[in-house]
């Protein structure tokens, strides 16, 4: 049987310590059981280029909100979105990119 030995310390909210201690009841499995048989045994799966893809996305929504803003103040009344609609296509296909990469 093993000796575990060494004591670590995790920072969660109430919420999130009160949703695990229920989920290791339900397991019949003891918190400290329950916490590292999840960690151990979970995979967490890591996307390369997920910071750069939300970066992209977040100046589509920007630029969306721009156009969106000149139409309301009736500075343009038919918008050419020429440009960002390029622009969410290379998103989408960058998008794929990374999902093929992972299989």
């Amino acid at each position: 049987m093993r000796k575990r030995n060494i004591q670590t310390n995790i920072r969660m909210t109430e919420d999130e310590i009160n949703k695990i201690k229920k989920k290791a009841k339900s397991a019949n499995m003891t918190f400290s059981n329950y916490v590292i048989s999840s960690a151990l045994n979970n995979e967490v799966i890591v996307i390369d280029g997920i910071k750069d893809f939300t970066h992209q996305l977040s100046k589509v929504g920007t630029n969306l909100n721009q156009i969106t803003m000149l139409c309301h103040q009736g500075k343009i009344t038919v918008p050419d979105i020429t440009e960002t609609n390029k622009f969410l296509n290379d998103l989408w296909e960058y998008l794929v990119s990374i999902r093929k990469r992972k299989k």
